[in-house]
């Protein structure tokens, strides 16, 4: 290793080598260590409180910033607080007013709705319960999976970052759920529970009494509220190409109200499949409204990528016909 020669190792695979032997030395370096200052001052009978740092010992900090430097990028030094004493007083330097606009929440990527779930309520647990926040690490992907098919959650974005945004079905439920079923404090009491159970300190016939009683009074007293008929109702989305009735979401796939009509567009499609694509919400928009839709990078048999459009037409008897047009007239 000590003859090894880094620089003729590609950039990317230099950059990982030195990471990890950048965390093993900070993992068994000296600890870093610092004075945090809390100061509170009340000016006005308003209350206003700023943070400080002083580094005692850099530590293993010192390794990290020496070996990573450049590719940590520039890091904000911490504030240094002025040495006052309790009580002691202090002027106002001076003032201005700013109007500005805050901005609204990030929407959840996956991995931060998964560490969500993992965090939630984790502070109102017992210590020793099996598991913390919503879910497990088994369930809890599977869990997302489930609320994306049932249509309550949608994928959008780039291919490199998506964001999980909630649908109309998805509000409507939240709507007209009930506070104690939304809330992740449930769980931390349920969790609470199942440890009592476990140390023998609580009966599983009380708690499953307890569980009996909440459903039923939630049954017997929740109203119904306004948003609630979002659920029954199936989203229109096109008109269809064979009858001219309303096309519709549903589970499978998007289907002509038309009971008589044997149209419908499969989420599990076929036909997209050996394109290495697949039917979604966007896609079956636009073959509803313009009867054709372009797609990119669809791949052939021998793996080669192409652009192509989809054609759509109907059956005699109103099923979805498929076809494509090659872009050149290839």
């Amino acid at each position: 290793m000590a003859n090894a020669d880094l620089a003729a190792l590609p950039a990317g695979e230099r950059n990982v080598l030195r990471l990890i032997a950048a965390r093993l030395l900070c993992a068994v370096g000296e600890p870093y260590c610092y004075a945090e200052t809390t100061l509170t001052t009340i000016c006005a009978g308003e209350e206003f409180t700023a943070k400080g740092k002083v580094v005692l010992s850099e530590g293993w900090k010192a390794v990290e910033r020496k070996m990573l430097g450049e590719l940590l990028g520039k890091q904000k030094e911490p504030a240094v607080l002025p040495d006052v004493q309790e009580q002691s007083r202090c002027s106002v330097s001076g003032a201005e007013l700013k109007e500005g606009q805050t901005s609204p929440p990030k929407h959840f990527t996956e991995d931060l709705l998964l560490h969500a779930m993992e965090t939630a309520s984790a502070d109102s647990m017992p210590e020793g319960v099996e598991r913390q926040g919503i879910g497990t690490p088994a369930t809890r992907a599977a869990t997302i999976e489930k609320l994306v098919q049932k249509g309550f959650l949608e994928r959008k974005g780039t291919k490199k970052t998506k964001v999980l945004l909630p649908t109309d079905k998805g509000k409507a439920l939240i709507t007209v759920m009930p506070e104690e079923i939304q809330s992740p404090e449930m769980t931390a009491d349920w969790e609470t529970k199942l440890l009592q159970i476990e140390r023998g300190e609580m009966e599983p016939s009380e708690f499953m009494t307890e569980i009996n009683t909440m459903i039923t009074e939630l049954v017997k007293n929740t109203e119904m509220k306004k948003g609630a008929n979002a659920l029954m109702k199936n989203k229109i989305i096109g008109i269809c190409p064979n009858c001219g009735a309303n096309v519709v979401e549903r589970e499978k796939g998007w289907f002509c109200e038309n009971r008589e009509c044997r149209f419908v567009l499969w989420k599990d499609n076929a036909f997209l499949k050996r394109l290495g694509k697949r039917m979604d919400a966007h896609v079956a928009d636009k073959l509803l409204r313009d009867g054709r839709v372009r797609l990119k990078d669809c791949k052939s048999a021998k793996g080669k990528t192409y652009n192509a459009i989809v054609l759509l037409s109907c059956e005699a008897d109103g099923r979805s016909r498929f076809s494509l047009e090659f872009e050149g007239g290839c």
